[in-house]
């Protein structure tokens, strides 16, 4: 049977999506406001990640 590859662009693209829309919707909602989405963007930035990985990997 054929390995399929991990789709990294689309895992990229997913990420980068993601925590965009995570990052306006928290300060929309004034739960995180922009002077303190430095550290948060990189730790929301790193789970989308990890989970758009972990969910790209098809038998």
């Amino acid at each position: 049977m054929k390995k399929t590859k991990t789709d990294v662009p689309g895992v990229i693209a997913g990420t980068v999506l993601t925590g965009a829309a995570t990052l306006w919707m928290l300060n929309d909602n004034g739960i995180l406001p922009i002077e303190d989405l430095g550290p948060a963007a990189a730790v929301l930035l790193v789970a989308a990640g990890v989970i758009g990985l972990a969910a790209s990997q098809r038998d």
